[in-house]
């Protein structure tokens, strides 16, 4: 959906589950608004929230960065592990899919004339970041349930537009593979805020004094998640 709100041109965003109790308006770049809600308010009224934050969110959009969105060319880079690497392209006919290589200092991407989409080498992209989440973080999960004493019952990894990780009622453990865009330390924190849910699960004071006090600076890294690429 999009709204225009004077010169400017927006993709409104309208995000809603039972966890949210109140409406809020969030601008995390300059052109998406995302407005969230409780269940069962009215689609039809976003917009107007939106145009009764008009003018904060027209004084804002100078205060947040532009979207970024990943290039698929020579010139292009791809986000791992805190560190953008560039991205070499190889056209191979005997591919089917858009794969994905890592090669200390950069990324190969190969393709065949048939999938060479935007769409396709996102996909690539997604499969090789679901592929390399398991390896890189069952092991902190390892170590930091070690530190903790708090087990999960299961993890798993997969895509998700707004949640970084999970926990449910039976403790099982659901992490964005996404995080692979950021440094290590950052997903740490993650691990350790869903190991955290294990004993807390909601965002109590206990919840927060649990997880300071085995990470006090996780504020810091909290931030290093604010910003992502898809």
């Amino acid at each position: 959906m999009k709204i225009t709100l004077d010169n400017h041109t927006f993709t409104l965003i309208h995000r809603t589950n039972k966890k949210i109790k109140r409406v809020s308006v969030v601008l995390e770049n300059k052109e998406e608004i995302i407005v969230k809600t409780p269940l069962k308010f009215k689609s039809h009224l976003v917009k107007e929230i939106v145009y009764g934050y008009k003018e904060w969110i027209l004084r804002s959009i100078q205060k947040v960065p532009q979207k970024e969105s990943l290039g698929f060319d020579e010139k292009g880079f791809i986000p791992y592990l805190g560190t953008n690497y560039p991205l070499k392209m190889i056209e191979d006919s005997s591919v089917k899919n858009v794969y994905f290589q890592f090669h200390q200092d950069h990324f190969e991407a190969r393709y065949s004339a048939e999938c060479k989409s935007y769409e396709n080498f996102m996909d690539g992209l997604k499969n090789f970041y679901k592929y390399q989440a398991k390896k890189i973080i069952d092991p902190m999960f390892k170590e930091w349930s070690q530190r903790t004493s708090l087990y999960p019952n299961k993890i798993s990894y997969r895509y998700n537009k707004s949640r970084w990780g999970s926990c449910s009622i039976q403790n099982n453990i659901s992490i964005n593979y996404k995080l692979l865009q950021f440094e290590k330390s950052a997903i740490e924190y993650v691990v350790l805020h869903e190991l955290c849910h294990i004993e807390q699960k909601n965002h109590s004071k206990r919840f927060w004094d649990l997880v300071s006090g085995f990470m006090p600076d996780y504020k810091q890294k909290e931030k290093l998640l604010r910003f992502k690429l898809f």
